[in-house]
């Protein structure tokens, strides 16, 4: 994910990031399939999608600490 897109990330509700992350781990898990078939094309997928899994899980952690400090 590019600096905005993070940026529009921080700014939505938790609701929606675990709505992404869902999606993401989904992606994530037909791509390793489609990779054990020997079909997936563009390998750098795998690391893209779990690069922005954990982009995303930082940003709802950030979240959920903001929430419990005040």
């Amino acid at each position: 994910m590019k600096k905005a897109e993070l940026k529009n990330w921080r700014e939505k509700q938790p609701q929606e990031i675990e709505a992404q992350l869902r999606d993401l781990s989904a992606k994530l898990t037909s791509a390793y399939l489609t990779k054990s078939a020997g079909k997936l094309q563009n390998v750098s997928m795998i690391k893209n999608f779990r690069r922005e899994i954990a982009q995303l899980k930082t940003i709802l952690a950030q979240k959920q600490a903001e929430v419990s400090e005040s």
